[in-house]
């Protein structure tokens, strides 16, 4: 088992997962709904569930602190994607709409309903999601090759996801995923992200030489590493 989801009572769905690199338990809350447990080889997974439950309290916490720091549009908003930027308009209608071009995604919203009603939140994510997958088919595999060429990989497929927990991931049969939610990040972000995954081709793991060898590749690598703690996979 390198990873293995579990529904916890009181908790809800766990994701544990084997790690090299880990001399101990950790909890990682990575947005208000995903809980990952990585966990050091050979470690008995009863004794990790155990560790969990008895962490729900302070897991219940993390997650209401997530949940209150999620986005909540409104014609306040500022939000950009890679190619486009939202605006929010309430307006005399008596339908939610939206439109998508030339660098804008506009929502329509009826003057007389609450932007933060969550039929309106629920339409404005979705329009967000549909507009960044179809950002990232445009753009993500088309870098990804011309980084693979410059650098010398080789990996099978890539394929566009709305992956709550990565930005990237690679197989080790090289088919590298990559996060529909990169279309948010800045340019040379998004070139760590895509080289990191193309160096795991290579490199299975994050030992030295994934490291030396990236490094090679985007001088500066740590930092940037650093610099995507700043940056969550979900937001919204």
């Amino acid at each position: 088992m390198s990873q293995k989801t579990l529904n916890i009572t009181g908790i809800g769905e766990v994701l544990f997962t084997l790690s090299q690199r880990s001399r101990r338990l950790r909890i990682t809350i990575k947005t208000a709904n995903d809980v990952v447990v990585s966990m050091p080889q050979g470690f008995p997974m009863n004794e990790a569930i155990r560790f969990v439950e008895s962490k729900a309290d302070w897991i219940h916490k993390q997650q209401k602190k997530l949940n209150a720091g999620l986005t909540k549009f409104s014609p306040e908003t500022c939000f950009k994607t890679k190619f486009h930027t939202l605006s929010v308009h309430q307006v005399q209608t008596d339908r939610l709409f939206n439109r998508a071009g030339n660098g804008r995604i506009q929502i329509f919203i009826p003057e007389h309903v609450p932007h933060d009603h969550p039929r309106i939140q629920d339409f404005i994510q979705k329009t967000l999601i549909q507009v960044m997958r179809y950002e990232a088919k445009i753009y993500l595999p088309k870098r990804l090759q011309e980084l693979a060429e410059k650098h010398g990989f080789r990996y099978q497929d890539v394929t566009i996801k709305n992956t709550k927990t990565r930005w990237g991931s690679c197989s080790g049969v090289n088919n590298i995923n990559l996060n529909l939610h990169l279309m948010r990040l800045p340019d040379l972000l998004i070139d760590y992200v895509l080289l990191h995954e193309l160096v795991h081709t290579v490199e299975k793991n994050h030992g030295p030489g994934f490291w030396r060898k990236l490094e090679q590749c985007y001088p500066g690598a740590r930092q940037a590493d650093r610099e995507m703690q700043k940056y969550r996979t979900q937001t919204f």
